[in-house]
């Protein structure tokens, strides 16, 4: 292993794009069991502690149940039940007595109801109450071999099994990463960042199952109340379909770039009680780690650099909690992908490409789908950024062609702290990051439209969504001397002039003018607030709602159920300025329960709105569609664009039905429909109107350009005025 693959995090060079929120002190990574010893993967074996101490679990001693090899717990419960009534007068735990000196039993009990046999091997978790209902939690389960020294940059290998009981009871580390502090001390930003030390050791799993467990609280399900649950009984009938719980299986978001499983937001201990649902996450390569991209050079070896090895890894994960559900008591025909930012563009992305196609049957995207601007990239790209990181680390990117493998070799030598580094020098703007899924002709086919109107989704369902001010947080990063985190910008007419070219420098010039047409507040009167919002609004729609609903609109016309939602609530308790808005991510700690939790100060109204958000998201993965009992949440079809709204503010009864058309429904039009138009008329082989015969040189047309750009936004404003 290299050197640094198991250090601290670092302080990044670049802004961190999309995690942004908090964590508790690092804990350390997943622990091994064998032959009575306890000891950390990827460290020296050391003896357990306290190792003649009784097998103790959850306050209880232990019944004494025999554990088979390839028996489950349920039926090594039915064995011994036998065995008692064959044997009345033999003592309970006459087999925990007998083994109590031996290798099995000193601290933790192979015998112990925590313990899962998995196809990897037996793993042990840990059992917490959540608001009255027993949650079993399992972190840190290996579901792929450390992709470290020789298996840097190559797709994953599967976890060998093993025999002794794995302690899974540690959060594991986080995939190597840097560390973002703009804000040093400041906890908006700090939640986002890992909470446990990185490491390329890192492809690890975490499961929470809710069990069937007589709870504290009484019947009713009345908004406005502490009393999450049902009766027992009632809750499990109504909520667990004949082959087990439904299972939702998340995937962080961070641009492909950072991001951890680990984080507190992401604890799924509420959504998995108050749902009633298994919730499990993995961790995934970032970065160069995960996404180096020398597939043209690699000759017959597409193992070493591919690309899409995050992708890879994702893909293996859900493998194996697919194989693995019935042992947690779920379901692997009812599981659900779900993410926020790269975590929805991933679920987008294994809907779609034919290695993931059919493992899962639902997915929700949250504020990220694959078609987004930055949520993908050409090979030709992939490649140029390869070569140049190869070079930065010091190998010699001029033997690719003819040595790869050396080349290979030399950038397994470099140490992972360098490379983390040297990756960002080809960030290129606001959300133009280095690393993202590659158009590789295997895993990723084709470009995300392609795709998508290739696909045949007919029995598919997806839920998807937007949150109101997607923009904000990445303005504030990539134009950090322009504006504060805390109080609004009056920005001039000439600092919108120059952001608004520096966000859309790809862009033509025809493009650009068209773009700051449709995004100057013409009714304002050129006010320095307006302006400051109307850029945190051009950066949303481009990068994220506007991809959203072209995207959802695909879905659903390729046969797809699609059902929509539209995060409005501005949270009580959000440490960013109040010209933010709602940000990218705040709908996260809503759909995880985090405002249930007693111990934080969420207004009631939000505690309300987050179970409503649990509750839907859990229907979902149970039926295919979020609405609740006595709800009515229509498809959204190109037709009928209707998305429901979530904000915890307006009517008394959070089960009112609050609709809204789009959204963004204008300015989408503009995205969706006006640009590519222009696009194309700016290109004179393929302009609709001929302009490049007709007209008798090329200055004539460049001239004309801006009156025509200036004619058609015009038309576009009457439209818009018309239509509204």
């Amino acid at each position: 292993m290299n050197a640094a693959a198991n250090g601290q995090t670092q302080t990044a060079t670049k802004p961190n794009a999309f995690n942004k929120r908090p964590s508790s002190t690092p804990r350390a990574s997943a622990t091994t069991v064998q032959q009575g010893a306890i000891y950390q993967v990827g460290t020296p074996y050391s003896a357990p502690k306290n190792s003649s101490a009784q097998c103790v679990t959850s306050g209880r001693k232990l019944s004494g149940r025999k554990l088979v090899a390839g028996q489950s717990r349920s039926s090594a419960m039915i064995v011994n039940e036998r065995s008692r009534r064959r044997h009345p007068h033999r003592p309970a735990n006459l087999f925990v007595l007998l083994l109590g000196a031996t290798v099995i039993c000193p601290a933790y009990g192979i015998f112990d109801r925590l313990v899962v046999q998995t196809s990897s091997g037996p793993i042990r978790g840990r059992s917490t109450m959540v608001q009255g209902r027993e949650v079993h939690v399992f972190n840190g389960v290996p579901f792929a071999k450390p992709p470290v020294d020789s298996l840097r940059f190559k797709k994953p290998v599967p976890a060998e099994p093993w025999h002794g009981v794995l302690d899974a009871t540690r959060l594991p580390p986080s995939c190597i990463q840097e560390r973002y502090e703009y804000f040093p001390g400041f906890a908006g930003e700090e939640m986002w960042n890992p909470n446990t030390n990185v490491s390329e050791d890192c492809l690890y799993l975490n499961i929470w199952v809710p069990t069937k467990t007589r709870l504290r609280h009484g019947r009713g399900l009345n908004f406005g109340s502490t009393d999450y649950f049902q009766d027992d009984d009632d809750f499990q009938r109504q909520h667990q379909s004949k082959g087990g719980l439904a299972m939702l299986v998340w995937i962080y978001g961070g641009g492909f770039m950072s991001g951890t499983s680990t984080l507190d937001i992401y604890n799924a201990e509420i959504l998995a009680a108050v749902g009633n649902v298994i919730v499990a996450s993995m961790q995934y390569r970032v970065g160069a780690f995960g996404f180096l991209y020398l597939a043209p050079y690699i000759n017959g070896y597409e193992d070493d650099a591919p690309g899409n090895m995050g992708m890879w890894d994702q893909a293996l994960a859900i493998r194996w909690l697919k194989e693995n559900a019935k042992v947690f008591g779920g379901d692997p025909d009812l599981i659900t992908l779900f993410g926020e930012s790269a975590g929805g563009s991933s679920v987008s992305l294994h809907l779609l490409s034919p290695v993931t196609r059919g493992l899962s049957r639902r997915g929700i995207l949250q504020s990220g789908t694959l078609n987004a601007p930055w949520s993908h990239m050409t090979a030709e790209k992939a490649l140029q950024i390869a070569e140049g990181l190869i070079d930065d680390c010091n190998c010699n990117v001029t033997m690719l062609k003819e040595s790869p493998h050396t080349v290979m070799q030399c950038m397994r030598n470099v140490d992972a702290k360098t490379i983390s580094v040297q990756q960002w020098n080809s960030y290129s703007g606001i959300l133009g990051f280095p690393s993202a899924p590659t158009i590789d002709g295997v895993f990723m086919t084709a470009d995300p439209m392609t795709m998508l109107r290739e696909a045949n989704l007919e029995g598919i369902d997806i839920l998807v969504g937007s949150n109101r001010d997607e923009g904000t947080y990445f303005l504030l990063y990539d134009f950090i001397d322009y504006f504060e985190k805390e109080a609004a910008t009056s920005l001039p007419r000439d600092k919108f002039l120059e952001i608004m070219n520096t966000i859309f420098n790809k862009a033509s010039e025809p493009e650009r003018e068209a773009i700051i047409f449709q995004y100057t507040g013409w009714e304002s009167g050129n006010d320095g607030y307006q302006n400051q919002h109307q850029v945190g609004r051009a950066v949303g729609d481009h990068f994220f709602i506007c991809p959203t609903n072209e995207f959802a609109l695909g879905l659903r016309e390729r046969g797809a159920s699609v059902h929509y939602y539209y995060f409005t609530h501005r949270t009580s308790t959000s440490l960013w300025g109040e010209w933010m808005g709602v940000l990218h991510g705040d709908e996260v700690e809503y759909i995880f329960g985090q405002p249930m939790n007693a111990s934080l100060q969420y207004r009631q109204r939000e505690r309300d709105l987050s179970r409503r958000m649990v509750l839907s998201v859990s229907e979902f993965a149970r039926t295919g569609n979020p609405a609740l009992e006595g709800e009515h949440w229509p498809l959204y079809t190109r037709e009928n664009p209707i998305y429901f709204i979530f904000n915890a503010e307006g009517e008394d009864d959070l089960r009112g039905e609050k609709y809204g058309r789009g959204p963004m429904a204008t300015s989408c039009a503009f995205w969706n429909d006006f640009l590519p138009r222009l696009r194309a008329w700016s290109v004179p082989s393929k302009s609709p109107c001929n302009f490049s015969e007709q007209m008798s040189s090329a200055s004539t047309v460049r001239m004309m350009r801006p009156v025509a750009v200036l004619l058609l936004c015009l038309l576009f404003q009457s439209v818009r005025r018309i239509a509204g």
